[in-house]
């Protein structure tokens, strides 16, 4: 399975290799903590600087936004890429929301950040990223065609039982390229200042 590391177009990949690899139909984030891949990692904790509280509250509140689309995972595999992409959003943004009402401001700016860094380049799908690039609503129609597009491509790969990481990599890459053209020279620039300073990331295996 891809670990999951490039945020919400990411995801919809992470759980269509997981769930071709092993036959289920669960996805990634309810394989491991309530709290999903970034919270439940102790060193983001740690820079976070999350109280005991905070991160019980974390859990409470998550786990209530999960419930809520725990049917829509079920259905996730039968759904279209376009339903897929629409349905990941709307989870994210929930699960920031909830999130967010937990956090301080600087906990919240600096959780951002490191979001922004974990998800590549689909981060450019995060609403508050799109503010803060003051992207236009031409460019937010081109990203989301360009992500689509991939979404089918991936969809293709995985009926024709494409299993190979170094394949998707090649379409993530593509990707990539495509949707840094859409955003010009200043806003590329304000993309990285965005994200703030650099984090290193280590993941608990599954099933810890």
């Amino acid at each position: 399975m891809v670990r999951v590391r490039k945020g919400m177009w990411m995801w919809c990949l992470a759980l269509a290799l997981a769930n071709s690899a092993s036959g289920q139909e669960k996805p990634p984030l309810l394989e491991n903590s309530i709290l999903g891949p970034l919270l439940s990692n102790s060193d983001v904790q740690k820079e976070l600087k999350l109280s005991e509280e905070q991160i019980n509250k974390l859990k409470d509140v998550l786990g209530k936004v999960m419930e809520r689309y725990k049917d829509d995972f079920v259905k996730f595999q039968r759904m279209s890429p376009e339903e897929q992409q629409k349905k990941m959003v709307a989870f994210l943004e929930d699960n920031n929301k909830a999130i967010a009402g937990v956090l301080d401001a600087k906990q919240w700016k600096r959780f951002k950040q490191i979001q922004w860094q974990m998800s590549g380049i689909a981060a450019l799908q995060d609403r508050d990223l799109q503010k803060e690039l003051k992207l236009s609503d031409e460019q937010k129609k081109k990203l989301d065609g360009i992500f689509n597009e991939a979404n089918k491509k991936m969809q293709e790969m995985m009926k024709n039982g494409e299993r190979s990481p170094e394949k998707y990599q090649t379409l993530f890459k593509d990707v990539e390229k495509k949707a840094h053209e859409v955003l010009s020279e200043e806003q590329q620039k304000h993309l990285k200042e965005a994200k703030g300073p650099p984090f290193q990331f280590s993941f608990p295996k599954s099933g810890r």
